[in-house]
């Protein structure tokens, strides 16, 4: 077993084994997945509490929604505490590390996208020699150490290492990217245009090109209308691939729209070569929801040919902690790959820092 890999126990085996009372924090979709397993494994649920600002009398899955006084005076302090909705506010982060000073608390890993494996004791036997290679030839120890936290929480949902490893992002690319003056960014999943302006803030305003890629149509509005008020500026909507051509698409209107064969809806897609255009890109952000592998596979000639700085989304799959740094690394081997996780619970901040 990897040596770094300090837990032994899932998080869902703890759920089996504790006598605690086991009560959620949070409603919704997480909430619902964390249910629905209790439910399948026999596993009893004594309650369910939210923040007392959102606690209206409602009721979820049967249970009465409480206030968390109302849970402490119920069961008293010795209870196992799920939190079961995801956040990146600071003050519902410090919410978090309350109750996991208070009590002990986890906050369940679940996929965002279907995966046929999740990080299990199997998962990492069976990943061992992958996961090692990209452990030794990480940067730095930070990133080392943040690897190492990512994994056992993974595996044990506890909420310590999340908040062991958590820096700034902004700090992260002021120390490791340098920035000049005639850069060419491409922004991959640019959003509504706020890593734009993230780019924009980093260069001070002064920039050769910006290439700004969205699929989701009234993402893109939004980006369009930013655009406006910009000079050297591309937009594309369409999505990023490894080809051209149209995929089935989910089209949400937030983060998190995602290319679904299911979908109806279908939009046009394009590589990075192609949308590149020829220009000498030197920083590429790429939070393409999953598509990262496609996306890199169509990028062969500008990330082999200009070495771009690369900020890349590590935290739709498990398995992109690894095959996206070895793939990477297949194209331009002497690559410097930083880890870093970003303030967020669950672990869905986990992003590569890649630079010459």
């Amino acid at each position: 077993m990897l040596s770094f890999i300090k837990e032994t126990v899932s998080v869902w085996e703890r759920l089996q084994q504790t006598t605690k009372p086991i009560v959620l924090y949070g409603m919704g979709n997480g909430a619902d997945k964390i249910v629905d397993w209790c439910e399948a494994h026999s596993v009893k649920i004594a309650g369910i509490f939210a923040s007392d600002e959102f606690v209206r009398g409602q009721e979820f899955r049967g249970f009465k929604v409480e206030r968390y006084a109302d849970i402490i005076s119920r069961f008293g302090e010795d209870i196992l505490v799920v939190i079961a909705f995801a956040s990146e506010r600071p003050e519902v982060l410090a919410r978090f590390k309350e109750l996991a000073e208070a009590h002990e608390t986890v906050a369940p890993h679940l996929s965002l996208f279907e995966e046929p494996e999740t990080v299990s004791l199997a998962w990492l036997e069976k990943y061992e020699a992958e996961l090692q290679k990209v452990y030794a030839n990480l940067a730095d120890d930070v990133s080392r150490e943040t690897f190492a936290n990512v994994l056992n929480y993974k595996l044990s949902g506890k909420v310590e290492y999340l908040f062991a490893c958590d820096t700034a992002r902004e700090d992260d690319l002021r120390q490791i990217f340098s920035f000049g003056e005639n850069e060419v960014y491409m922004d991959l999943g640019a959003y509504n245009g706020d890593t734009v302006q993230e780019f924009l803030n980093l260069v001070e305003g002064k920039y050769q090109h910006i290439i700004a890629v969205e699929p989701d149509r009234r993402n893109c509005k939004k980006l369009c209308a930013m655009a406006e008020k910009l000079g050297e500026i591309t937009v594309h909507e369409c999505g990023v691939w490894k080809e051209a051509g149209e995929l089935g698409f989910s089209d949400s209107g937030g983060r998190q729209s995602t290319f679904l064969a299911t979908q109806k809806k279908t939009v046009p897609v394009n590589s990075i070569d192609k949308l590149a255009g020829g220009k000498p890109v030197s920083y590429i952000k790429m939070d393409v929801e999953g598509a990262e592998v496609q996306a890199i596979e169509g990028g062969k000639l500008v990330i082999g040919g200009f070495s771009p700085k690369m900020f890349v989304a590590a935290y739709h799959y498990d398995v992109d902690v690894f095959r996206l740094p070895l793939l990477i690394w297949q194209l331009v081997p002497d690559y410097k790959i930083f880890f870093r996780k970003h303030p967020y619970v669950p672990a869905w901040e986990l992003n590569f820092l890649i630079t010459k």
